[in-house]
């Protein structure tokens, strides 16, 4: 048996997706960046004044780190810099969709989108899916009968699926958008992990797209700093002007700025290769310790589904892990609007605080699946 704390207040807490922690590569690099921000800057000056949509040089370096990308990189004019992909998200999902509108997304999808919708009054439109993601002719079954205004997708390591839509289906998907005149919302937020990924789906259709790409899942997970790219730089003083009152979406300049930092000298990509790194090994391990399991995963991925045997329903699975001492996710978390959820589980890779941890959160739910 494993010897795991039982108590509530000390649970492994592996129901997460954050990066791993890389205090070798980030701790000095990013004091570093503070340093030289409080040497260029007056601080007063900074901070002195709102910058709704992120200040010139902000915006210059959003659009460098989304060009990791994008076939070429986007004017700053339709770059707006964010406190997090979710401020985002609340702003477009509540200018573009409206109450009573509807948004289309995969059937399993980023749990948020519920509380989205709760707040704002839309609805939901789940799309059957496979391992790629949303199938393009179920798309367009939903699109012709809900007219959704709104697509939100998730097609680079999709969540909870872990799944990558091929070029093939972007495409087609693209292509269904522009037929029906859908918005794309493309969160890609697990891509800079990955190496030789298909295009973003925006590429396919630019001129219907908000691109978002933050740094949560890729540098630190409260690093709360991320980019939407819009489909021109009119719509981006539109949709996020100070007049707009659904959230406080603005990116607190010091904080933007440190960010601008490391991407300037070079100093994100050495964090998002020690990430990436860490991930990997943490990936090896659970090929390792799951050995037989049925597991989808890629070695590049902050999270990892856990397809369990009927005879094991994922809830009473869940029940077993946590009694261990471990938290993960069921699949129902992630099902929306009330589709039945797959016999899975979901968990992360980066919560556990050292590989230590993580090894022992594994072994946990090793266990619970002999059971």
């Amino acid at each position: 048996m494993i010897a795991l704390p039982q108590s509530k207040s000390v649970l492994l807490n592996m129901s997460g997706n954050l990066p791993p922690k890389v205090p070798q590569a980030f701790d000095e690099v990013y004091r570093a960046a503070v340093r030289q921000v409080l040497t260029e800057f007056e601080p007063n000056d900074l901070i002195g004044a709102h910058q709704f949509r992120g200040s010139d040089r902000d915006r210059r370096a959003g659009a460098r780190f989304v060009a990791r990308r994008l076939p070429e990189m986007p004017a700053a004019e339709r770059m707006v810099v964010a406190n997090g992909t979710q401020s985002i998200l609340l702003m477009l999902l509540a200018g573009l969709v409206g109450r009573g509108g509807r948004v289309a997304l995969e059937a399993l999808s980023y749990p948020t989108l519920r509380s989205f919708a709760d707040q704002l009054d839309f609805g939901l439109s789940p799309v059957p899916m496979d391992n790629e993601g949303a199938l393009p002719d179920a798309f367009e079954a939903v699109c012709r009968a809900d007219r959704p205004a709104v697509y939100y997708a998730l097609p680079t390591l999709q969540n909870p699926t872990t799944g990558i839509m091929s070029t093939e289906r972007r495409r087609a998907i693209a292509e269904i958008c522009r037929r029906y005149g859908v918005i794309i919302i493309e969160d890609d937020i697990y891509s800079l992990l990955p190496q030789d990924l298909p295009p973003p789906l925006s590429t396919f259709a630019p001129e219907l797209s908000w691109y978002v790409l933050g740094t949560a899942k890729s540098m630190a997970a409260a690093l709360k700093v991320a980019y939407v790219v819009a489909p021109t730089a009119e719509a981006a003083a539109e949709r996020f002007w100070p007049g707009v009152r659904a959230t406080y979406w603005m990116c607190a300049p010091m904080n933007g700025s440190v960010v601008s930092t490391l991407i300037e000298t070079g100093e994100a990509d050495r964090i998002i290769d020690a990430v990436r790194a860490e991930t990997r090994a943490r990936q090896t391990l659970v090929t390792e310790r799951l050995a037989g399991a049925n597991v989808r995963t890629r070695p590049d991925c902050l999270h990892v589904w856990l397809s369990l045997p009927n005879s094991r329903p994922a809830i009473g699975f869940v029940a077993d892990v946590r009694a261990l001492g471990v938290e993960v996710s069921a699949s129902s978390t992630y099902a929306m609007a009330h589709i039945p959820a797959p016999n899975a589980i979901r968990f992360g890779m980066g919560t556990p605080r050292d590989r230590a941890s993580f090894e022992r959160g594994l072994d946990a739910i090793g266990e619970a699946y002999l059971q």
